[in-house]
């Protein structure tokens, strides 16, 4: 894998760790819901991601398999969001954000192994050892934290599964489906997806300036930059390599947390952190390959 590749998925990891502070402050107070959360991030990365794709060329012809990947892709995502959304209004964001981005690698892992009837190698393994021992640390006494942590970490496991099977599906290109082509149309398709659904569970809108100012920045920053940094990572860095970065998301979140809503981190929430950025430095690439394009 190529260290530019690797380094992309280190960023997304970094910006996804600001998605569910912003996502807790938009739905603060219950004014917009946890679907609807979900469904203004990826509608708001959609449009901005196409308008920018129009701007730059259009969006071109889109063959059967390019229709194919873009569905799947926004599909599953928006399952993701949803999931994701729903286990913070369950467990909080910390936790929910723990077990479901510490669960991906795990989910990966088994589904490579059986697919291919071989684990990953020792070094993979042990950063991932590492990283989940670092993702316990971080946890702490969350668990005692709520009467719905046990509902909240159940849909967070489902969380970490539906990502797990984006990043699977997408660990080889489509000819033709640039990066961000697929992340916006993907997004789009998405968020249009989500409208029925956030028409069920609970609609709402933000309101205000702010709300607007932090939907835009979850949408813009923490989605469209976020996903477009890691699909283009997924073009050398291996799949269970690219989940076990991403496990910094949480450590990001929980440092932001402290500083947002005032969480204490603590010792262990410390060491927690060392281990997570341990396993990435474990992982980082040797030497660079070159990328193979269709």
């Amino acid at each position: 894998m190529r260290t530019r590749d690797f380094m992309l998925v280190v960023l997304a990891a970094t910006l996804w760790g600001t998605g569910g502070v912003l996502g807790t402050v938009l739905s603060d107070g219950g004014a917009v819901p946890p679907a609807s959360v979900a469904m203004w991030r990826m509608l708001i990365a959609g449009v901005v991601l196409t308008g920018w794709v129009l701007l730059r060329g259009g969006i071109g012809r889109l063959d059967r398999p390019a229709r194919t990947r873009i569905l799947l892709t926004g599909g599953l995502t928006g399952l993701f969001e949803v999931l994701y959304f729903t286990g913070i209004s369950l467990a909080g964001v910390g936790l929910a954000t723990l077990v479901a981005i510490g669960s991906a690698p795990v989910w990966v892992a088994v589904g490579d192994a059986v697919r291919e009837r071989s684990w990953p190698p020792l070094r993979s393994l042990g950063a991932l050892a590492l990283a989940l021992a670092g993702l316990l640390a971080l946890l702490g006494s969350s668990l005692g934290a709520s009467d719905r942590a046990i509902a909240g970490v159940l849909v967070s496991l489902l969380t970490g599964a539906s990502f797990a099977a984006v990043t699977v599906l997408n660990r080889s290109p489509v000819p033709g489906l640039t990066t961000v082509r697929l992340t916006a149309l993907s997004f789009l398709s998405g968020g249009v997806m989500l409208l029925p659904v956030a028409a069920v569970l609970g609609w709402g809108v933000p309101a205000g300036v702010e709300a607007w100012t932090v939907a835009l920045a979850m949408g813009i920053g923490s989605t469209a930059l976020a996903y477009v940094a890691y699909l283009s990572g997924l073009v050398t860095v291996p799949p269970f390599v690219a989940t076990v970065v991403t496990l910094l998301e949480p450590l990001v979140a929980a440092v932001l947390g402290a500083i947002v809503f005032a969480e204490r981190l603590g010792w262990w929430g410390a060491l927690g952190g060392l281990a997570l950025a341990g396993a990435v430095v474990l992982l980082r690439p040797q030497r660079d390959e070159p990328a193979t394009v269709p």
